[in-house]
């Protein structure tokens, strides 16, 4: 069930996670409580929620295509992940001046990399008090808080390969598969075949099967369909099962897709590109990175989800017919913006 009485003891020097930081989403943006109601159920200190949320603002557009602001616990966790690997694993020299007088030396007056000095060390067989490697010598120069030397005293420095998939796989979409240029009928609901997808996956960077969730946005008709892996082929190519099964239905029934900048969803060729016949069997749309309120309706199932598969779990082991229960449970739920009618009573009258 969802917890919405979070509470855990008090852990000195630690941080926030990310299942923390999906609550304080949730509480923030959808429920209105204040910082220090979040604190308190956290049992975080007001100034730690304060500091969080404003770490994770970011504007977004409402149903009515307004700008509003809100919290991103994606975007937040990004930046954390991020910021600890750059951070790196801090510099254990002590006392050992000697050891950092001849790093400063080495750089700045022989031009050696960081990787030619512990070369040469380890080589030499030099010995000091501390023992560091290259990388935790870049990435100290990096955060200017040990040496006193700069990026631009490096002979060369290493290009760091960007971290964030959104970012690189935005280039590859073309301009017009922005939701910018989706139908109008799409964007206010007046009309259904208008889908938002995603994947939800059990471990938070493990591989295997990952669950490949539809919802239907005038409706919140919602399809589950477990997939072998997180990838762009294993998502074709559970689209054309889905075209299969459907025959010609599909292609009234799913009208257009809206997806996010996911590596699995980025060949929206593939995903358009029929398997039964010639034209195309949809269209695909992405919305705009860190926006996950342009596809609020999946969100809000995603989470449904997630009360009966909690994040680390083992998709595996999940199976089909367990599946197909929690699609039916969420299809059956009585929801307060159709008068609490189920969306499977909704779809009796379309």
């Amino acid at each position: 069930m969802c917890r919405t009485n979070y509470n855990t003891s008090q852990r000195k020097n630690k941080h926030l996670n990310y299942e923390e930081r999906l609550m304080i989403e949730r509480w923030y943006n959808r429920d209105k409580k204040s910082k220090k109601e979040i604190a308190k159920l956290l049992n975080r200190s007001e100034r730690t929620i304060r500091r969080e949320i404003k770490r994770g603002l970011v504007m977004v557009k409402d149903y009515e295509w307004r700008d509003i602001i809100e919290y991103s616990a994606d975007l937040s966790q990004d930046m954390y992940d991020y910021n600890i690997m750059a951070k790196g694993p801090n510099l254990k020299i002590g006392n050992d001046y000697r050891l950092k007088e001849y790093i400063e030396k080495e750089i700045k007056e022989k031009k050696k990399s960081p990787e030619a000095i512990i070369a040469e060390i380890e080589h030499n067989n030099l010995q000091f008090k501390a023992k560091i490697t290259a990388r935790t010598i870049r990435n100290n120069i990096a955060l200017g808080n040990v040496f006193d030397i700069t990026e631009e005293d490096l002979t060369y420095k290493k290009k760091k390969q960007s971290k964030n998939p959104k970012k690189r796989i935005s280039n590859k979409i073309p301009p017009e598969k922005s939701i910018e240029f989706r139908p109008e009928k799409a964007n206010n609901r007046a009309e259904y075949g208008h889908w938002e997808g995603d994947s939800v996956v059990g471990k938070r960077k493990g591989r295997g099967p990952v669950l490949l969730t539809l919802t239907e946005r005038m409706t919140r008709e919602e399809i589950i369909i477990k997939v072998k892996s997180k990838t762009k082929e294993s998502m074709i190519k559970a689209f054309n099962k889905l075209e299969r099964k459907y025959g010609k239905r599909f292609y009234t029934k799913f009208k257009t897709i809206t997806f996010d900048n996911g590596s699995e969803f980025n060949d929206y060729k593939g995903l358009e590109k029929s398997c039964i016949r010639k034209k195309i069997r949809t269209r695909v749309y992405y919305a705009h990175p860190y926006c996950s309120g342009e596809r609020g309706s999946n969100e809000n199932n995603n989470r449904l989800i997630r009360r009966w598969i909690p994040k680390g779990t083992n998709i595996s082991e999940i199976s089909d017919e367990f599946i197909k229960k929690i699609e039916d449970w969420i299809n059956n739920y009585p929801r307060a913006i159709f008068g609490y009618k189920s969306t499977n009573m909704i779809l009796l009258n379309i």
